[in-house]
């Protein structure tokens, strides 16, 4: 039977009608039921399995305590969809690839995934240099394409606001930007460390570093003026040996010290700066903190400001008052013996927005829709996950709260966890930007 075609004003508006149906369930994948097509919509779904490209580090620094851990959780959730039944009868076919290599390997694996593999979506990218380099193939290719961790403002925010909304029509991020993090720690300095007179900053040279400290230097001018900078420092991303940049910090004398260091940079500065006693000078404030004590493990020194880019955390949501968390974080502790970090919560975030983004348009549609038709669906769509609710928003960004605390050692976890009696959870509206407002521009207008 010939498919029917659905315009964007009539897909668009039916859309709307079975949002909350759709958002609202899934807890532990559960399936969908929706509203049956007429005769005239059905379509036939393919009998082959769905080709998910999955993207993150697999090997090098960012590896172990980023790349892996979100690959892993690819691994699981796509077992446990399967076993479900899969995605409208379809059975996940998992792809696992490698981000290393640089922007222009990832530019040809995009092209070869897309024009050569055929594959339905890929999920991936952390590096926000991948991602400004690949999102903009998802419309020059015709590939759906959902990053699942990359944190630059800038992906989706043009030169000046208002900017276009969407900047592409297949490309999405299934998470919050760095706004919400670096926000975030602006917000509990000024509520928790009131007294502090100078600050400093030592990020990775490169988007996600400069991108990170601009929107935390911004937000605190605004908070908290007459707080001085003393000094900012941009080692190279993948770092081995932070020596000069710590004695040169510690030389500096700064309250508190702004840090985007990620994956395996955050690891190795932490230690060589436990070595030299950096933090009985100085105490540090990570923009994305989260997975790092357990990194290190019991030694990892507390009070330090922790971000958890959103509200991923294995203790939070609480067990009690959300059980998705509570099944996410048992079932990824029983199969890897580790307890899910943040990178883990975002590959949750990507692989369920596709899954119901694919059940809502085969409602509409009345079987298994185009990719453009998937799209169309995605905006606007909220799910629960682990971490709460995720909303993508028209922009192609999802929008989320974020959790913040400090590092407590606690003799439950051989790690030390964020101090329950300070956790702070800043809601969405006052971390993200508004749609069509780049975020400075939107913080350079708060009235404080």
């Amino acid at each position: 039977m010939a498919k029917k075609k659905i315009g964007r004003r009539e897909f668009i508006k039916s859309a709307g009608t079975v949002g909350l149906g759709l958002g609202a369930a899934g807890l532990l994948g559960s399936s969908v039921k929706v509203r049956k097509a007429t005769a005239a919509q059905t379509r036939s779904n393919p009998k082959t399995p769905i080709k998910l490209a999955a993207i993150s580090f697999l090997t090098g620094a960012a590896a172990s305590p980023f790349g892996i851990p979100g690959n892993n959780t690819y691994k699981m959730l796509a077992d446990v969809i399967n076993r479900e039944g899969g995605i409208l009868g379809r059975k996940i076919d998992l792809l696992s690839y490698d981000e290393a290599g640089g922007v222009d390997a990832q530019v040809k694996l995009c092209r070869k995934l897309v024009l050569d593999e055929k594959v339905d979506v890929i999920l991936g990218y952390i590096s926000s240099a991948d991602c400004k380099a690949v999102l903009p193939l998802s419309d020059e290719l015709g590939g759906l394409i959902m990053a699942y961790d990359c944190g630059t403002h800038v992906l989706m925010e043009g030169d000046k606001s208002p900017y276009k909304v969407p900047k592409y029509t297949l490309g999405f991020r299934t998470k919050a930007h760095l706004g919400i993090d670096n926000i975030g720690l602006a917000f509990m300095v000024k509520k928790y460390l009131p007294d502090i007179k100078t600050i400093a900053g030592i990020n990775p040279d490169y988007a996600w570093g400069r991108d990170s400290w601009l929107i935390f230097e911004t937000a605190m001018k605004k908070l908290m003026p007459h707080v001085k900078v003393v000094g900012t420092w941009w080692p190279p991303l993948f770092t081995t040996d932070f020596t000069a940049h710590i004695s040169a910090l510690m030389g500096a004398k700064p309250d508190i010290v702004h840090s985007a260091l990620w994956g395996g940079d955050s690891v190795t500065f932490t230690k060589q700066a436990m070595g030299m006693g950096f933090f009985e000078k100085s105490k540090m404030a990570f923009s994305r903190g989260e997975p790092y004590p357990q990194e290190v493990g019991k030694d990892y020194p507390e009070e330090q400001l922790i971000c958890c880019a959103g509200t991923h955390y294995f203790l939070y949501p609480p067990h009690d008052k959300w059980p998705l968390n509570k099944w996410f974080v048992e079932a990824y502790h029983k199969r890897y013996g580790k307890y899910p970090t943040y990178p883990c919560y975002h590959a949750y975030q990507a692989m369920y927005t596709y899954k119901h983004a694919v059940e809502r348009a085969a409602a509409l549609v009345g079987g298994w829709p185009t990719i453009e038709e998937i799209a169309e669906a995605a905006v606007g769509l909220s799910i629960q996950t682990p971490s709460g609710h995720l909303m993508i928003r028209e922009d192609h960004n999802g929008i989320e709260d974020v959790l913040l605390g400090f590092s407590k050692k606690v003799p439950e976890f051989p790690f030390p966890i964020l101090d329950p009696r300070r956790l702070e959870v800043f809601p969405a509206h006052m971390v993200n930007a508004p749609v069509g407002v780049r975020t400075v521009d939107w913080i350079q207008g708060w009235k404080v």
